[in-house]
């Protein structure tokens, strides 16, 4: 009796070539136009964003869009349909994001899209139960993935010599001190091997992939994995929303603002969506640290997993 097996690539792979696609279609074929979503009043709500080859250039983006999500929900073995019916109702709900950000009064109080992107999510999670099927279909760490590659390529090799040696020690030293700390308190507040190991990683390099990737390779239990990524994703809320807030404050420059969100917010889509808030400089600073920090999540990976075999065999 013959059983088929489902082609599917791992996640990373697929991001890598969804990435280098999308890449690829933008120098060699074409660049999709960006659309218009700047407004002060209703005629100019009509005029601009409600104009008919507006209105195209949007409903281009949604199909552009669509066929790629679909080649990468097909390499990742998902759902086609679920994302085919889900995502319609994804992209309308950052459509409302960003004409929201659009307008003029609400881009003087340095609100971005990437706020009400959030508060729409948060009432929608807290206030209305949202199927299985629409919630596997979102993907989302697949798209923020994807994101980050394409953000790299707005990052130039002058910008990382511009951070410096020092900018990339610093997120190796961050690493080190925090992976450090975190499991020197684990251990003094009696957390279990496997529960200290995923959180010193997730808290010290990237958030979710850190513990997932941790999890994976000491053979980790799922149910702690997901206290994990809870406590990673509640956290990063905060940080991503009052960190830029302290730093105007204080008058940070962008570049040490920017060098202070990759090294302590631990999700990468949240410090993506918080150097947003700041401005260019700071967005490239920041995504030039947590890259940094992001390449020894498997170096982390294959010390823990030394580490708890040490403790197992009692030499640690």
């Amino acid at each position: 009796m013959s059983t088929s097996t489902k082609f599917t690539i791992h996640e990373d792979w697929t991001v890598v070539i969804l990435g280098f696609l999308i890449i690829g279609i933008s120098l060699f074929i074409f660049l999709p136009e960006v659309p218009v979503f700047k407004w002060t009043n209703g005629t100019d709500l009509i005029n601009n964003v409600f104009e008919i080859k507006n209105i195209k250039i949007i409903g281009f983006q949604f199909f552009y869009f669509i066929v790629i999500g679909i080649i990468g929900t097909f390499l990742v073995g998902k759902s086609i349909k679920n994302f085919i019916f889900g995502f319609p109702i994804v992209y309308l709900l950052t459509i409302l994001a960003l004409i929201l950000a659009g307008n003029t009064e609400i881009k003087a109080l340095n609100l971005e899209a990437v706020i009400f992107s959030l508060a729409i999510g948060l009432i929608i999670g807290n206030f209305f139960k949202l199927p299985e099927w629409f919630r596997s279909a979102l993907s989302t760490e697949l798209f923020v993935k994807i994101g980050l590659v394409l953000l790299g390529t707005s990052v130039i090799f002058s910008d990382i010599l511009k951070a410096g040696s020092l900018g990339l020690i610093q997120a190796l030293v961050v690493v080190l001190s925090v992976w450090y700390f975190a499991f020197w308190l684990c251990r003094k507040l009696k957390v279990d091997d496997e529960l200290t190991m995923m959180i010193s990683s997730a808290v010290s390099i990237c958030g979710v992939s850190a513990a997932i990737a941790t999890s994976g390779a000491i053979k980790g239990d799922s149910k702690k994995l997901s206290y994990v990524i809870s406590m990673v994703l509640v956290t990063a809320i905060p940080m991503m929303i009052f960190m830029p807030i302290i730093a105007s404050h204080f008058n940070f420059p962008e570049e040490v603002t920017g060098a202070w969100l990759g090294g302590s917010i631990d999700t990468s889509g949240a410090v993506v969506a918080s150097g947003t808030l700041v401005g260019e400089t700071a967005l490239k600073i920041s995504t030039i640290v947590k890259f940094s920090q992001n390449v020894l999540y498997r170096i982390s990976c294959f010390c823990d997993f030394c580490l708890l075999d040490l403790h197992a065999q009692s030499v640690f």
